[in-house]
């Protein structure tokens, strides 16, 4: 932040607390009640964090997406507030407030724990998310893999001791292990190929395609044959 007073903040839901020195020596403090967000509000920006697997990384490296601005962080009658510590801090109650969003900006997951979203909360509540959305959806393969990822879920939520999957998550990140296998790689096994690999027909409309290449339909799934029987005869020398 900007200026001689660097403010050290600490947030709960419902109450931000700043703390910095005035003069060497000297620590100045303050206590601030700020309202918690409604549960739409907290809804809508799980919401919109669900629709971005990338904004939800970024967020818990610390970056806020650029609509994070579209939320209040900190009330403008906050101002009014810090009129009383204006002598203390030696700064205008206007400019106090710019420091405390500067410092919240920075760290977002701060800003939303102290609206009454708690990074374990936001975390389950898009995971519970994005399952039920994959449950609802229709699965080509003749799998579900809405059942599919609430069965890795649960294994998450089995191993060790008792933890939700939001707070593993959480977890991960503050560790920068996200990057690391889940629990489920170690289970992958090699699998042999078949000798006579079945090749599906081509659905797609192929000859609306190429119009001009008959029997395209045809062609297409003599080459898939061909190479699926290539691919055997390697796997099996």
């Amino acid at each position: 932040m900007s200026g001689n007073i660097e403010l050290r903040l600490e947030a709960i839901p419902g109450e931000l607390k700043a703390s910095w020195v005035r003069q060497p020596g000297t620590t100045k403090e303050l206590s601030l009640k700020v309202p918690l967000w409604s549960p739409a509000t907290r809804q809508e920006m799980i919401r919109r964090l669900s629709l971005c697997p990338n904004e939800l990384y970024a967020l818990l490296k610390g970056r806020a997406p650029q609509w994070f601005a579209d939320f209040e962080i900190l009330p403008d009658t906050m101002e009014q507030v810090l009129t009383s510590y204006e002598e203390d801090s030696g700064l205008p109650a206007a400019t106090l407030l710019n420091r405390l969003r500067e410092g919240l900006e920075e760290q977002p997951l701060r800003a939303l724990k102290l609206r009454g979203l708690a990074q374990e909360e936001l975390l389950d509540s898009v995971l519970k998310g994005w399952a039920e959305a994959s449950a609802h959806a229709e699965p080509e393969s003749g799998k579900n893999p809405g059942a599919v990822l609430a069965a890795e879920l649960a294994k998450l939520e089995r191993k060790g001791p008792a933890i939700s999957s939001g707070e593993w998550l959480a977890e991960a990140a503050a560790e920068g292990s996200l990057h690391q296998p889940g629990t489920s790689f170690h289970e992958v096994v090699d699998r042999p190929f078949p000798a006579k690999p079945v090749v599906a027909e081509a659905v797609e409309d192929w000859q609306a395609l190429l119009p001009q290449t008959p029997k395209v339909q045809e062609g297409l799934t003599i080459v898939m044959r061909r190479v699926a029987e290539a691919a055997a005869r390697r796997a099996h020398p």
